[in-house]
């Protein structure tokens, strides 16, 4: 989260200051596309550092700071499910940060379309998730979500490098 807001406050400053206007030089774009390649490429490490250690320890977890109660439930699925739910996190923040950043306006107006979109089929599948799951269909309807939002925010990066 915060790598993410620092992002957003990063590109922010690169879209106020016009170094990411139309008229950009090829070694800006260029410096640019590193920076965020830079960027998700840590998040990603980092997020596979916590999906290798974070499910395996997830009882352990629970089972030191509230015992039994709490470990022997559905407590411990949960956590395990949310490890994999950071890395969605992260890279749907860092995505989107950079997508509002130097997106025009005709561009903003069509991400949020998406979003609004997206946010109507969360909540079908929240419901049904959560019906046939619980909490851990509660996470998977976030994951599925964040999956849109990256894909949506994937292929408007791609198109603006070309």
């Amino acid at each position: 989260m915060l790598c993410a807001l620092s992002l957003d406050l990063y590109f922010s400053e690169r879209a106020n200051d016009g170094s990411l206007s139309t008229g950009q030089t090829p070694e800006n774009v260029s410096n640019l596309e590193g920076s965020l390649l830079g960027a998700l490429k840590l998040i990603t490490l980092i997020g596979l550092v916590v999906i290798s250690f974070g499910p395996s320890y997830s009882y352990t977890l629970l089972n030191l700071l509230y015992g039994r109660r709490y470990s022997d439930g559905e407590a411990t699925a949960v956590l395990r499910f949310y490890c994999v739910y950071i890395i969605f996190l992260a890279m749907n923040g860092t995505s989107e940060a950079f997508l509002h950043s130097v997106a025009n306006e005709s561009q903003l107006k069509q991400s949020n379309n998406m979003l609004l979109l997206f946010s109507a089929i969360y909540t079908v599948l929240n419901v049904a998730f959560i019906k046939s799951a619980g909490a851990v269909g509660l996470i998977a309807a976030n994951s599925v979500n964040m999956l849109l939002r990256i894909s949506y925010s994937a292929v408007f990066i791609n198109e603006y490098f070309k």
